[in-house]
Formats: structure tokens, C-alpha cells, sequence
């Protein structure tokens, strides 16, 4: 399959475009159509040969012609041109929060300046005072520190397939393996990954792995290696009497693992890797399971997305630990787009997809008119829209699909439709895509006045993060919380990678000022359903419980709260 080629390729053609300075609609239409090849399950090739590109969605006649082109001879014209054009370094340095097109064209024509690197060379250096005020020469060195924290790192379901197939690779070679550190505790963005084994042969299976790079430590208990990718995945071996306490140790976090340590302490004995031991006569008191390890230090077992310090071995002391939100707990998904706006899947197709999942409902929750670049429908679609949600809910009863809105907050703070319309819909989710160099005090209100309006029933991503690439709205979230629990609203956890937003902290605090949550998938395929365990990932470790999240519960108790 070469969809990604592809829709790399398109990205690739916007960005240089946009970087030439072209028409910004252009550019919208190579994402637009990215967007939608990525996450296509037919393979392009076999569209391609039926001669039927342009029957997907966003593919017209021009664009459909590069695809064709570049399938047929493995090059496009168009993109050699433009790498031309382009002066060096400039979309390297659009990725760059707060450097846009014709900045970036300044830094490299004005000042030979064609990486991140001396870009922030060239800051530090007074070299481009009189290029930038302080305030935005601040802003992009805010965006350089933020670009570069994410380097050499990769999101949730990069990481997980990397490890999978890792996981699969030393399955055939018959060694069994076991995923450590911050994947293993679920954190949304992941840097090197750790893997233990009993095996003392890991090591080298390891390093004969067909996607290595090179090997940079090798030794009798750890083998370290780099990935042609640019990952470091390293390799631990440990007796079976002591996998349990390494297997917590490597998990972390450091400052759970400090806190554990310190616990055990206060009762005479050591902690380590290796075990708990006491410590005068070294003597071996638990360490072949992590279940071993915390009972006998008095704890229940902590989960690992919990291991954090922030709380949970006080809890544990306590025996108070939530019994966390579960992915089989959740029965329904409450934000996704369909061919209507933004989504690649027809209705009927997401919601047999949902049914085979074993939800009970799915909300359709296309976005409202003024979201221009995502297909936004105007109350005419919508009514369109709803008579098609009649007949599919007619063929998958007694599944149900619920009329549903992601309604744009306008610069105003009011919404895209009056009340009387926004009353006609089942689920109602306002969401702030608009409107983002506004100050902090301007955005809050914003979402203030959705979450006020007596027709929304939650917020979606509330911060409108982009892991890796934009920074959330600085809003006041307690004032967010605050007027949530005021109104009996919800708040969301949405699952996309690059969302999960709200993030844990967040969702912690409003669980804990009885705000509902919300968790869902914003699939815009069928494929992208499977967000919703990220989605969970960030509530599990928000601490949240099945009772706080509104969607593990049934069709009739959520049209209960919904109304």
C-alpha cells in the first residue's frame, strides 16, 4: 500500500507551496486530500488502476493528475520544481510555532539562516533584533523549545507499533519480551523504549534485528541499539526471582520510583531494581512479581499509568485507589465526522464499524458552517444529513445513531446557530478552532459562553492542543471547570494522538470538582474509532472511574443527561 507515500507526498507539495507564497486554498486542498488518503482502507494503487481517483473525497481533476503521475514513474515535476524555488531550510523552519511562510522565506533569503538550530543561534546572538521585537523574538523561541522537545520522540501509536512489531520479531525468534517505561505507563508522547526479558539471549536477538541501525551498548545484561528510524529501544535481562521488581523499577516514573524507594526505607529494607531486601542482612523479601513487591510493602497494587508521585502510594496506603475507567467499560462514542465535513466515511460505514465494537450508540457530530476548511454544514445540510441518519439507524437497529453538532465558537463567542436549531440536535459539542492569537482573557470567555449556553451539552478539547506542533489556548481552565460544573456541563477527553486533550491533570481536576467527562474517539474513519483508547489512556491515568465518564453508560441514562 502506498497511501502514506502518498499522502506524504501531498503534505510535502503544501508545504512548499505554502512556502512559495501560492494561494493558502492550494494549500488547504493537498491537506484536505492527504488527510483523507492516509486514512483510507482501500489501497490508492488498486483505486488508481480502476482509473477512479477522483471519486475520493477531495481529489479533483489536478490533484488526481500529480497522484497519477507520481504512481506511474515514482517522481512528480511539480515538487522538483518547487524544491527549486524554495530557498533552503524554509519548510524546515515553518515547523517552528510562530514562523510562518514569509518569515521563514526572510530568515533564509536576508540572513542565511536554513535550520532550527541557527535560528536560535541567530536570537541568542542579537543577530536578528532588528528583524523581531522582544515579544515575538519570545514567541519563537517559545515554539524552537517546544519543536525540539518533541524531537527524537513519537506519539502514542508510533510508539506501540514499533514495539509491536519488536514484540513479534523476538516472538519468532522465540524469546519472550516485556514493555517497560513510559509506554508501559501510557504517556502521550514517548521517547526511547525499554523492554525486559528473562531470556539472557534478548540481547543479541536484538541486535540481529533487521530494522536496526547500529548497536551502541552491548553487555551480558543490557543491549542498547539506535533504529534506522531514530529510536533507541534498549534490552534488560533479569532472573525470573527478580523480573517483578525491575519490571517496576524500569516502568518508573523516576519520581515514583524515588517515593518507593523512601517508603521502603522507612521500614529497615532497600529497594531496587533487583528487589526488596532487608537491608542489614541483605536478605530477599520480595521481587519476582510487581504484585509480590507491593504487598509486601502494604500497598494495593498501583496501576502503572498511576505512577506518577502524585499521590497514588498515599492512596494505596490508604487502600483508596480508584478502580479505573476500563475500554470495555466504554458503550458509546460521542464525537466523529463523517463525508459530511471532514470525516472520509460515509455514515452507515462508521456506524456497522461502531456496532461490530459492541457500542450501543455513536453521536455523528459533522462540523458546523463556518469551519470552512473541514466541509462545515450549514442547517440545510444538517436537515439533509439527518434524514440520512433515519434510514441508517432503521438498517443497524437496535443500535442508534444520534443527530449530533461540533458547533464552531465564533471570535464573538457566540455559536455558529441559534438556540432554536441547536435544540433539534441529540448531542451538542462546542469546540474553539478560531481565533487563536486572541489574549487568554478573550478565549476563556469564549468557552465560558458555550459552556453557559443552555443548548451545549460539552466542550471539546477544550486547550485545541497539537502535540508536537501547537501549543493549547492558554485558558483559564479552573474558570472553565468552574463554569462547567455551574451549568452541568461535560468536559472532553478526546482521543485523537495529537489531541488528548483535556490531558490528565486537567481531567483529574474536574472529575475531582464532579465535572463529567466525556471520553471519545473524533474518528474521521473507521480505523480512527480504535482513538478511543488513547482516549481512555488519559483517563486512566486522570484517575478517572467508569462513573465519571458520561459514555460508559447506557443509550437511555445518557439521554437522560443529555437532555
Amino acid at each position: 500500500m502506498k497511501n502514506l507515500e502518498v499522502a506524504d507526498l501531498l503534505d510535502r507539495l503544501g508545504v512548499l507551496v505554502e512556502a512559495n507564497g501560492e494561494d493558502r486554498f492550494k494549500v488547504i486542498a493537498y491537506r484536505r486530500a492527504a488527510n483523507v488518503i492516509r486514512n483510507m482502507e482501500e489501497d490508492i494503487e488498486e483505486v488508481w488502476k480502476r482509473g477512479n481517483l477522483q471519486e475520493i473525497k477531495y481529489v479533483g481533476e489536478g490533484i488526481a493528475k500529480k497522484i497519477d503521475e507520481y504512481l506511474k514513474t515514482g517522481e512528480l515535476r511539480l515538487l522538483e520544481e518547487l524544491e527549486t524555488k524554495v530557498p533552503p531550510g524554509v519548510p524546515g523552519l515553518m515547523k517552528v510555532q510562530g514562523v510562518g511562510p514569509r518569515t521563514a522565506f526572510t530568515l533564509s533569503h536576508d540572513y542565511g539562516i536554513t535550520s532550527v538550530e541557527e535560528l536560535k543561534k541567530a536570537l541568542e546572538t542579537g543577530k536578528l533584533d532588528n528583524e523581531f521585537g522582544p515579544s515575538v523574538k519570545a514567541a519563537i523561541m517559545s515554539g524552537i523549545a517546544k519543536l525540539q522537545s518533541y524531537e527524537k520522540k513519537m506519539l502514542l501509536p508510533e510508539a506501540e507499533g514499533v514495539y509491536q512489531q519488536l514484540a513479534l520479531y523476538f516472538e519468532a525468534q522465540k524469546t519472550s519480551v516485556s514493555m517497560a517505561g513510559s509506554l508501559r505507563r501510557g504517556k502521550s508522547v514517548i521517547g526511547d523504549l525499554d523492554i525486559l526479558s528473562t531470556n539472557k539471549a534478548a540481547g543479541e536477538v536484538l541486535a540481529r534485528y533487521p530494522e536496526l541501525e547500529q548497536v551502541v551498548e552491548s553487555g551480558p545484561k543490557r543491549v542498547s541499539v539506535k533504529l534506522k528510524m531514530g529510536t533507541q529501544v534498549d534490552v534488560r535481562i533479569f532472573e525470573e526471582d527478580e523480573y517483578g521488581a525491575a519490571m517496576m523499577y524500569f516502568t518508573g516514573s523516576k519520581d515514583h520510583n524515588v517515593a518507593m524507594r523512601n517508603l521502603a526505607i522507612e521500614k529497615g529494607w532497600k529497594l531496587n531494581e533487583y528487589g526488596l531486601f532487608e537491608t542489614k542482612s541483605n536478605t530477599r523479601l520480595a521481587g519476582e512479581t510487581e504484585e509480590e513487591v507491593f504487598t509486601k510493602l502494604g500497598l494495593q497494587y498501583i496501576p502503572p499509568e498511576l505512577r506518577e508521585n502524585k499521590g497514588e502510594i498515599e492512596a494505596a496506603r490508604r487502600g483508596s485507589l480508584p478502580t479505573l475507567v476500563r475500554r470495555d467499560e466504554i458503550i458509546g462514542d460521542v464525537q466523529m465526522h463523517s463525508t459530511w465535513s471532514d470525516g472520509t466515511e460515509e455514515i452507515e460505514s462508521m456506524g456497522k464499524a461502531a456496532k461490530e465494537m459492541g457500542y450501543e450508540y455513536i453521536a455523528m457530530t459533522d462540523h458546523s458552517v463556518s469551519v470552512r476548511i473541514a466541509g462545515g454544514l450549514s442547517e440545510e445540510r444538517f436537515r439533509r444529513q439527518w434524514k440520512e441518519i433515519d434510514k441508517v439507524n432503521e438498517k443497524l437497529a437496535p443500535f442508534i445513531i444520534l443527530k449530533g453538532v461540533e458547533v464552531e465558537i465564533r471570535n464573538d463567542g457566540t455559536l455558529d446557530f441559534e438556540r432554536k436549531f441547536l435544540d433539534e440536535f441529540e448531542v451538542v459539542g462546542a469546540s474553539l478552532h478560531q481565533g487563536f492569537k486572541q489574549p487568554p482573557e478573550k478565549l476563556t470567555e469564549r468557552a465560558v459562553n458555550a459552556l453557559s449556553h443552555p443548548s451545549v451539552d460539552f466542550l471539546c478539547h477544550p486547550t485545541n492542543r497539537m502535540i508536537g506542533s501547537r501549543e493549547g489556548h492558554q485558558l483559564d481552565l479552573p474558570k472553565v471547570i468552574k463554569t462547567a460544573k455551574e451549568n452541568g456541563k461535560m468536559l472532553e477527553i478526546d482521543g485523537q494522538p495529537k489531541r488528548l486533550d483535556l490531558d490528565e491533570n486537567w481531567a483529574k481536576r474536574a472529575m475531582e470538582e464532579g465535572v463529567p467527562l466525556v471520553i471519545d474517539s473524533d474518528a474521521h474513519s473507521s480505523g480512527e474509532l480504535d482513538n478511543m483508547g488513547y482516549g481512555v489512556l488519559v483517563g486512566r491515568r486522570g484517575w478517572l472511574e467508569a462513573k465519571n465518564v458520561v459514555n460508559t453508560r447506557g443509550i437511555k441514562q445518557l439521554e437522560r443527561l443529555l437532555s
